[in-house]
């Protein structure tokens, strides 16, 4: 490892930062980025902002029980173990433990806690949580400030922020803003604000994983020789993205091992998640967007 390489390491530098919702949305979109990111030694991160605990369907199949009888502790286990999936799939595409961030906000509820104007935590109705946790370890904000955060999007906001400019973030990674699923919504525009409260002036480069109609990706299936087809119909997204980024058999192969890392997810919707395994993968530029100022 070169000096300056050294000394971005000793600092916590992570030039490179992918903000995920949840657990595997980094693999879906960004695999390619992290592992040519690690391959040349450059320090790259990856943000959690929740545990994907609030996933009735993959909880009763963890729990091995009906979705009725879940309790809450059963949407914390699940988040333990997407947790852990989580590790094992950055470790296949070559990140430590430690460029890991998890910030433990709530799954399915990014959207409704933006929303809430009234100033009073957000409680998840699956772990009946209104504040931050962590699975394996203490969450990003326990650990920085030494008490979890309460769920409401400044506190959130202001973690991405911290975690920007420590980072001394050079490119930024998140859903795009036209994506189906209403976390992948809230987490640009949450990756946005903390962008502009960071002085971030760069490119934020966003991922695709949901359409409204379910159709895409596409070819369906792991066509690792195949490029990105346009989604059909209508689509918030604009076609052709705006980079084609090529993914190399190999690499392809090794993003194809790290979504299998995410048993949960391949034995609940393996063709789906495995089509992000193609031979590219695509992004689309996005500027820091006039937001309203808050009081």
């Amino acid at each position: 490892m070169s000096g300056g390489l050294r000394s971005r390491a000793a600092r916590g530098d992570a030039p490179l930062v992918v903000v995920a919702p949840h657990p595997d949305d980094e693999t879906l979109g960004c695999a390619g980025v992290i592992m040519r990111a690690a391959a040349r030694g450059r320090s790259a991160r990856v943000v959690y902002l929740t545990y994907g605990d609030g996933y009735p369907a993959a909880a009763a199949l963890h729990a091995g029980r009906d979705e009725g009888e879940l309790v809450p502790e059963d949407y914390v286990a699940l988040g333990r173990a997407r947790e852990t999936q989580a590790r094992e799939a950055a470790r296949l595409l070559g990140l430590a433990d430690e460029q890991l961030t998890f910030l433990g906000y709530p799954d399915a509820g990014l959207a409704t806690m933006l929303a809430v104007a009234d100033g009073r935590p957000w409680t998840q109705p699956f772990t009946r949580r209104s504040s931050t946790y962590g699975c394996t370890a203490p969450e990003y904000h326990a650990q920085v400030r030494g008490a979890p955060a309460p769920y409401l999007p400044e506190a959130l906001v202001d973690d991405l922020a911290g975690i920007f400019a420590a980072s001394r973030a050079e490119e930024i990674y998140v859903t795009d803003p036209a994506d189906s699923h209403p976390d992948h919504r809230a987490a640009f525009e949450l990756v946005a604000r903390a962008a502009k409260a960071a002085s971030f002036g760069r490119t934020i480069w966003t991922y695709l994983v949901h359409t409204a109609d379910g159709r895409w990706p596409l070819p369906r299936g792991a066509t690792p020789a195949m490029p990105f087809e346009r989604p059909p119909g209508p689509s918030a997204i604009s076609w052709p993205p705006d980079e084609r980024r090529p993914l190399a058999r190999a690499l392809a192969a090794r993003k194809l091992a790290a979504i299998d890392a995410y048993s949960l997810e391949t034995r609940l919707a393996g063709d789906y998640v495995r089509s992000f395994v193609k031979s590219e993968e695509v992004f689309w530029r996005r500027g820091i967007p006039r937001l309203p100022t808050t009081g």
